[in-house]
């Protein structure tokens, strides 16, 4: 199972992956290649409103993709 989005993939990060894309909750904890970070954040998550923590899945990802993008063009 492939976890990491690859940057040259513009559209597919603004647009974001659609669920048919993603693999289940229960894969990414089982799967031995996703991170330990990735695993922890998923099962805190699970514990906390979903809505609150989809909207703040939803910023963390912005900002890490901005700080990616900053890092990857030298700024």
């Amino acid at each position: 199972m492939q976890l990491r989005a690859e940057r040259r993939d513009e559209s597919w990060m603004s647009d974001g992956p659609t669920a048919r894309d993603l693999p289940s909750i229960d894969e990414v904890l089982a799967d031995s290649a996703a991170s330990f970070w990735l695993k922890t954040a998923l099962r805190s998550a699970l514990c906390r409103d979903p809505v609150d923590a989809a909207h703040d899945s939803e910023i963390l990802a912005r900002l890490l993709e901005e700080r990616c993008d900053q890092i990857l063009s030298g700024s």
